[in-house]
């Protein structure tokens, strides 16, 4: 196996490619310019390719309810289709697995997209209800204001319908704020209006309608858009730290990660120096990235030697009859059956003598680990990496977990490769390996990692900006 290949496999990102330009012109999302005899053949191929390769593919959905929802979706296609309408088709069955890394492309409708008006915010969910979020700066008066309708349709059957074709790990609730930042993408494909009535609750507890102008998709994603650093660090005072890690991301690339380890080694000296005893870290939307660099936060955090992953789990065992499809077929390489044992019902590497798979063999942490107490924050945007990094602390205990369920486990079915479907030319990402830690102690629960410490944001927040989970573990320490 390749090193390089294997070290990119569990970006947790979809790479939903905004900013793509393409030739066709707008009317081409709403046109039916698929053919309806070439589509069924075409999803027929998504159907098999999906059986022969996931890895998690009957986790959170039976066998028999896959084949049903297929089976189901297909029989609708009675016509040519438009590209939002075989969108539609192919996430609602990717979606079915209930995983967070399997999902069809949005960058082929998103290029088509951007100039067109769409629903002007994003929108939150707190307990059972859902509330106007970000927007534009004219519009920011509604934010945190409970909306009951779009257009005559109530809201909740309106999330209902399009839940279907979004993609959450397992049996996990929180994550959907995090694919609700994207709301009027989503919308779109609902219901392609550039006009909007909105029914809401004011903040006198009095209904009232507005209708709103749709704003250009591209306008949106800038307003919402915010450029965070991936890791930062600070000293609130001698006593209390906040480390925060948006994304492990910088681990992929050797010098961003040695920025990263140099930073890091910073910090903890400075930890150690002054006997800093209380550190939060801040994990919150960080979606994963690589394990290096996770790993190299962890031998910081733990008094003893430890091991990262138990398995790194194939379904298939050869790629021989579907490596063609694969939108870059020469980082694919073949499973040796000798290397392998079966876990699972997967083929799955687990050891192995080359210093190359360090995470299979046993870590060291470090000399001057951190000796004080730990609090994390997490919510749904914790994922893929992040979500083994939460699972390595719990199976250790180390820290106290305060927020919302993480969507990410103690596993995740990855790959880092998109699949092109020969006739629409859909990219759709579907894992080709499921990554296990070595938490042999760990419950898995289906909604994600359960915090010690629930704290769930208020609507007024999403208005004010207050950071009502942080705020909280900061008052700990006063």
């Amino acid at each position: 196996m390749n090193l390089k290949i294997f070290l990119a496999l569990l970006f947790f990102t979809i790479n939903f490619a905004y900013g793509q330009k393409t030739e066709l012109k707008k009317p081409g999302l709403l046109e039916k310019t698929l053919k309806k005899d070439s589509i069924i053949a075409e999803f027929t191929e998504l159907y098999n390719l999906t059986n022969t390769i996931h890895p998690g593919q009957f986790m959170f959905c039976s066998k028999k309810e896959f084949d049903k929802t297929y089976l189901s979706l297909k029989s609708t296609i009675k016509t040519d289709l438009s590209l939002v309408e075989y969108y539609k088709l192919t996430a609602t069955l990717m979606a079915k697995i209930k995983d967070g890394h399997t999902a069809v492309d949005r960058g082929q409708i998103v290029a088509l997209l951007n100039d067109r008006l769409v629903f002007p915010f994003s929108i939150y969910k707190i307990k059972d209800n859902y509330y106007l979020d970000k927007s534009s700066q004219e519009n920011k008066e509604y934010a945190g204001l409970r909306i009951l309708k779009i257009n005559g349709k109530d809201i909740n059957s309106v999330v209902n319908e399009i839940k279907q074709y979004i993609h959450l790990e397992g049996r996990n609730e929180t994550g959907l704020n995090t694919r609700f930042s994207n709301f009027p993408f989503y919308y779109f494909i609902y219901n392609q209006t550039e006009k909007f009535e909105i029914e809401y609750v004011d903040s006198n507890n009095h209904k009232q309608k507005d209708t709103f102008k749709g704003m250009s998709f591209k306008t949106y994603t800038n307003n919402i858009s915010e450029k965070t650093e991936p890791l930062t660090t600070e000293f609130r005072t001698t006593d209390l730290a906040i480390l925060k890690f948006r994304s492990f991301e910088n681990g992929y690339n050797e010098t961003d990660r040695k920025i990263a380890e140099k930073q890091l080694d910073r910090f903890f000296t400075q930890l150690d120096s002054l006997k800093t005893e209380n550190l939060i870290i801040d994990l919150r939307d960080n979606g994963g990235g690589s394990a290096d660099i996770a790993n190299y936060l962890f031998s910081y955090l733990t008094s003893a030697p430890y091991y990262y992953f138990d398995y790194m789990g194939a379904k298939y065992k050869s790629v021989k009859e579907w490596k063609h499809y694969a939108q870059y077929p020469d980082n694919i390489e073949e499973i040796n059956l000798n290397e392998t044992k079966l876990k699972n019902g997967l083929n799955c590497y687990t050891e192995t003598d080359s210093a190359d798979y360090w995470w299979f063999e046993l870590q060291q942490n470090k000399v001057n680990f951190y000796k004080g107490k730990i609090s994390v924050l997490i919510n749904g945007g914790c994922f893929s990496t992040a979500g083994h990094f939460l699972a390595l602390m719990r199976e250790h205990k180390i820290g106290k977990f305060y927020g919302e369920y993480s969507q990410g486990s103690n596993y995740s079915n990855s790959g880092g490769q998109a699949f092109i479907l020969p006739y629409s030319k859909t990219l759709v990402w579907i894992p080709t390996f499921q990554y296990k830690m070595r938490t042999p102690h760990f419950i898995n629960d289906p909604k994600g990692i359960k915090p010690d410490v629930e704290i769930q944001i208020q609507p007024n927040d999403l208005r004010t900006k207050f950071d009502r989970q942080i705020d909280f573990v900061i008052k700990q320490y006063q």
